[in-house]
């Protein structure tokens, strides 16, 4: 796991969305500490830690991801846009080791299962550290294209606490959430997700 970043020290920063050479220094000194080598998984629900990422499949043709700039508001639209099927939403960043490891295996599986029935959304929490600008924006894309991801990906713009208290994070990434057709969070993986583990659970969703 990436983490933990302090969110409630980090989001101290006053009316910004970008943190002070200050914020950010330390941020990145906790979270760089806990990123490179970090393989284990703390997990809620059934799953267990991932071990080996697969690669891309190279036979089957991916569409580049769309990624855009979202608040608040626009993490929550785009689960609500979604109701009707079930819903995994993954918290990530370019700098986070354990998150680019397992996204090739989240890429697969949101192929095996884009008929239609589930929906994956990425939410890149890059612009904490690296500011909102179109350099960001092209970190986020190549590491994407890299690991075959072809779901919609947004880049988080805002405070911290918003995003912390709504989707109850506990300071590591990655962080995933299942949800319902109804948008009721089933299931939460602190830490790289076991893809078995969370095949099974769409499975007895869809």
């Amino acid at each position: 796991m990436c983490g933990p970043w302090a969110p409630r020290a980090l989001s101290a920063v006053p009316e910004s969305p970008a943190f002070g050479p200050v914020a950010i220094a330390t941020f990145c000194l906790l979270v760089l500490t806990a990123c490179g080598g970090a393989e284990t998984a703390a997990v809620r629900g059934n799953g267990q830690p991932e071990g080996t990422a697969a690669k891309p499949d190279a036979n089957q043709a991916v569409v580049p991801a769309g990624v855009s700039y979202a608040d608040i508001r626009g993490v929550i639209k785009a689960i609500d846009d979604r109701r009707g099927r079930p819903v995994l939403l993954n918290f990530w960043a370019t700098w986070c080791v354990p998150c680019l490891h397992e996204m090739p295996d989240l890429a697969k599986l949101a192929r095996e299962f884009g008929d239609g029935r589930a929906d994956f959304v990425g939410v890149s929490l890059d612009a904490w550290v690296d500011g909102d600008g179109s350099e960001t924006e092209q970190k986020v894309r190549d590491a994407l294209k890299e690991a075959g991801v072809g779901y919609t990906n947004l880049i988080y713009r805002g405070d911290q606490d918003p995003l912390v208290e709504e989707f109850e994070m506990s300071g590591a990434i990655p962080y995933t959430i299942l949800y319902d057709p109804d948008g009721h969070p089933m299931q939460v993986w602190e830490g790289q997700v076991e893809i078995e583990a969370l095949r099974k659970a769409l499975d007895d969703l869809c």
